[in-house]
């Protein structure tokens, strides 16, 4: 299953930082781009946990608090 997060900064400085990390790796399995303006980001992965449980939508939280983000997705 295909998931997709939308993560809401303070600015789009901060939105680009936090794209770039997540460009470099930092959150396996996840790809990313601007969304709707340079103040938000979208981030992509696959559901993949074989156990019921997936870390990467805590990994992308914690990430994204860590630069002042939060998620937005509707």
């Amino acid at each position: 299953m295909r998931v997709t997060v939308v993560y809401g900064f303070d600015s789009g400085q901060l939105a680009n930082r936090f794209l770039n990390r997540l460009k470099s790796g930092e959150v396996p399995g996840v790809k990313a781009h601007l969304h709707r303006g340079s103040d938000s980001v979208a981030a992509v992965y696959s559901l993949t946990a074989k156990d019921g449980f997936d870390a990467t939508c805590s990994q992308l939280d914690d990430l994204a608090a860590t630069l002042g983000g939060r998620e937005i997705t509707p």
